[in-house]
């Protein structure tokens, strides 16, 4: 629907009209061009300028507008167009709907995506697999996984299919949960219903057996993976590195990163920290040295958990004075380890009757307890 200034003559002929369905048509490009480039205030002026020519907008470019401001994470203002159109007697569209649950999902808002959701169907409005689609991916955040997987009973209960899209997000939100058996319990869901899981399945799902130290089943997860042809990615990697982590199984986690590099990704500091973990786990306190000298080799800066696994490696191997060097090394470069670590090495001193040393980890100690007592919580960060 078209709607147009209070200015509006009762004699203008079809030629208006046209005029007035090109510039709206001219907006829309104009909005959508914006809107893929995350700029939402040039949107909104496009907007504002229509209205200062005399004429209002209509759904089609409150829609691209709403759809701008969901890329560049503006879901307010997404919702108080939303709000807007019905009080200037437009009517949104399913499409409109869509795009307004999208800036809320794009924006990690569960709530109002849920919402919006409702709302529609009080407009009598039947959603479809992209509006679930879009829900299910606002759930990822909010830990509620249960909801998560009712949304895709309720898809079914419209006569919709649930695809890989709503698979992946619900085993994106049992994976944020922790909820690893319910995870595997989705991908044989998938297998019923004629689903092939996806990287970002199989990710989501070796996440979760890894945060729950199923360490085998993120095994039997990545053989599955290898079984239908899906090549691991890097979330993947990483995950199925923190799982061998957790499970001490060292070699395993070091193959995994050979993969890495015969799979040309790139690795992060994810990947690095947690071989390392998994060495220093393992008492292979060379080989973390090793992984830190080829974390340094591609440009990665060792980060505050790169600091506490390598001097705690050096630390179980009693190379106390290694240890110790590592410690002012990275001290000097901004970083420092937690009250746990710089724990270890204190006591690594006392044993060694390294006075000097003591004392002057006796105020870290003092200051990282400090803080854990504010508001930084448990477990301390940097000094």
């Amino acid at each position: 629907m078209v709607v147009v200034a209070k200015t509006f003559s009762m004699k203008v002929g079809p030629r208006f009209f046209s005029d007035v369905s090109a510039e709206l048509r001219k907006c829309t490009a104009l909005i959508s061009g914006y809107g893929k480039q995350r700029d939402v205030w040039r949107a909104i002026d496009v907007l504002t300028s229509l209205r200062e020519k005399g004429l209002q907008p209509n759904v089609v470019v409150c829609s691209a507008l709403i759809h701008a401001c969901g890329t560049g994470r503006q879901w307010r203002r997404a919702l108080s167009l939303l709000a807007d159109m019905q009080e200037e007697y437009l009517h949104p569209n399913l499409i409109t709907y869509n795009s307004s649950i999208s800036a809320c999902e794009k924006s990690q808002q569960w709530a109002p995506a849920l919402q919006v959701l409702h709302t529609i169907r009080q407009r009598t409005f039947r959603p479809d697999l992209t509006t679930y689609n879009a829900v299910l991916s606002a759930l990822t955040t909010s830990h509620r996984w249960a909801q998560s997987h009712a949304m895709l009973d309720e898809a079914r209960l419209e006569g919709l299919a649930p695809d890989v899209i709503s698979y992946s997000a619900c085993a994106t939100s049992f994976e944020k949960a922790h909820q690893w058996a319910q995870g595997l319990g989705l991908l044989a869901e998938m297998r019923r219903h004629g689903v092939q899981a996806n990287v970002i399945t199989y990710g989501a799902l070796v996440s979760a057996c890894e945060k729950g130290f199923r360490w085998p089943h993120a095994l039997q997860l990545v053989d599955d993976m290898q079984h239908h042809s899906i090549k691991k990615d890097l979330v993947t990697c990483n995950a199925l590195i923190s799982a061998c982590e957790k499970g001490h199984e060292p070699e395993l986690a070091l193959k995994v990163l050979s993969e890495v590099s015969e799979r040309r990704l790139q690795p992060d500091n994810i990947t690095f920290n947690a071989a390392m973990s998994a060495c220093e786990k393992g008492m292979r306190w060379e080989r973390v040295l090793s992984l830190l000298s080829d974390m340094r080799a591609h440009g990665l800066k060792p980060n505050p958990i790169t600091c506490c696994v390598v001097i705690l490696a050096c630390s179980d191997a009693s190379q106390t004075e290694l240890a110790w060097q590592l410690f002012l090394e990275m001290e000097e470069s901004g970083l420092a380890p937690d009250a746990p670590t710089v724990s270890r090495l204190l006591m690594e001193c006392e044993q060694r009757l390294l006075l000097d040393r003591e004392l002057a980890l006796l105020p870290r100690i003092v200051a990282l307890a400090g803080r854990r007592g504010g508001d930084d919580g448990p477990g301390g960060v940097l000094l």
